[in-house]
């Protein structure tokens, strides 16, 4: 398989790294066992249209949160994510260049921004690794620096949704 084939090159994570490191084997395993039981279909998951008022929501507060970025910052990634309990819709951006002093600036931005409009916010780590959290209560942004890129990523609330309806939200997007 060449490298632009695959599940491991639509990957925003393993894409790069196959991309860098063309020598090395990576396989994903996307699919589910044939021994794995059938995933049972929760009794109170939520309608295809509360999922979409979700997705809606997530990406409004990102929509929000965009011009705080730099200036070429492509789309985010937008995925439902399992999580213990259910799913969870998430927006995620690698921000790469953004880091150290420019990081910094980044995430005061963004913590003024959302406090601001009533989000609670938490910092930790120092001026070459910030670490930003906020919560509005229903939507959770956790922005963190390292040496060379920040990773940005904006989560709704983990719900029980049904495997059709996951399906219908990916075709739709």
């Amino acid at each position: 398989m060449s490298v632009g084939e695959g599940p491991v090159a639509q990957d925003p994570f393993w894409g790069v790294v196959r991309r860098r490191r063309p020598d090395v084997d990576l396989v994903l395993l996307t699919g589910r066992s044939p021994l794995d039981p059938p995933p049972a279909e929760p009794d109170d998951a939520i309608t295809l249209d509360e999922a979409r008022k979700i997705e809606r929501g997530v990406d409004d507060a990102y929509a929000s949160i965009r011009h705080l970025l730099p200036p070429d910052t492509p789309s985010p990634t937008r995925l439902w994510r399992a999580a213990d309990g259910g799913h969870a819709y998430l927006n995620e951006k690698a921000l790469r260049g953004l880091a150290g002093p420019r990081a910094v600036v980044t995430l005061r931005a963004l913590a003024r921004s959302l406090q601001e409009r009533g989000w609670e916010i938490g910092a930790t780590g120092d001026e070459h690794r910030p670490h930003l959290m906020a919560t509005n209560g229903w939507i959770d942004l956790d922005v963190r620096s390292g040496a060379a890129a920040t990773q940005l990523l904006m989560a709704g609330p983990v719900v029980p949704v049904r495997a059709d309806d996951l399906a219908t939200l990916k075709a739709e997007r």
